[in-house]
C-alpha cells in the first residue's frame, strides 16, 4: 500500500502542480494589470493605462470575469487617445455583450466623449444607448448634455452633432 501511494506522486504530482500553476497563472496578472490601468486613469496617464489594459485583455477571454472591467477601462483610456476607436470598440462590445453592458456604461462613455468634445462619437454612443435602453431617462438626459456642450463648442463638428441630435428628437433651444 505504501508503494502504491508513493508511486502516485511521481506519476501525477507533477501534473497536479502544473494544473495548479496554470489555474493561478493568468487571472491574478490580468487583475493586477487592470488595477494598474485604473490607477493610471486616475492620474490621467492615458498611454500607460491603455498599455496596462491591453496587456490584461491579452490574457483574458471574453467569458472571463475580469474581461468587461478591463475592456471598459481600455475604452476609457481610448476616449482620450483615439475617440473614434473608443466609440467603435464600445459599440462592438455593447453589440457582442448586450446583457453585460449596462445603461450606465453607455452614459459613461457618451459623457466622457462629450467632455473630450468628440461630439460625433458621443452621439453614436448615445444613439446605441437609446436603442438598447429606450425607457431609461438617464440615457435620454445624456443627449441634453451633449446638446448643451455642442451649442457652446465653436467647431463645425459640434454643429453636425447638433443636426444628428435633432434627428433623435433633441432640440437645440
Amino acid at each position: 500500500m505504501t508503494s502504491r501511494s508513493t508511486s502516485f506522486l511521481p506519476r501525477f504530482g507533477g501534473l497536479l502542480l502544473c494544473l495548479a500553476a496554470a489555474a493561478c497563472g493568468g487571472g491574478p496578472d490580468a487583475a493586477k494589470l487592470t488595477d494598474e490601468g485604473y490607477a493610471s486613469l486616475g492620474k490621467s496617464d492615458w498611454k500607460n493605462a491603455s498599455a496596462d489594459f491591453d496587456a490584461a485583455l491579452a490574457q483574458l477571454k471574453t467569458t472571463d470575469a475580469g474581461y468587461l472591467r478591463a475592456k471598459l477601462g481600455s475604452i476609457e483610456a481610448l476616449v482620450q487617445l483615439e475617440p473614434a476607436k473608443a466609440k467603435n470598440e464600445f459599440l462592438a462590445l455593447a453589440s457582442s455583450m448586450p446583457a453585460q453592458v449596462k445603461s450606465s456604461d453607455f452614459i459613461s462613455v457618451a459623457s466622457k466623449l462629450t467632455s473630450k468634445q468628440a461630439f460625433t462619437e458621443a452621439v453614436a454612443v448615445l444613439e446605441a444607448g437609446l436603442k438598447a435602453f429606450p425607457e431609461d431617462p438617464k440615457v435620454r438626459a445624456v443627449g441634453d448634455a451633449i446638446v448643451k456642450a455642442a451649442q457652446n463648442a465653436p467647431d463645425p463638428e459640434a454643429k453636425k452633432a447638433l443636426e444628428s441630435l435633432s434627428g433623435l428628437g433633441y432640440t437645440g433651444g
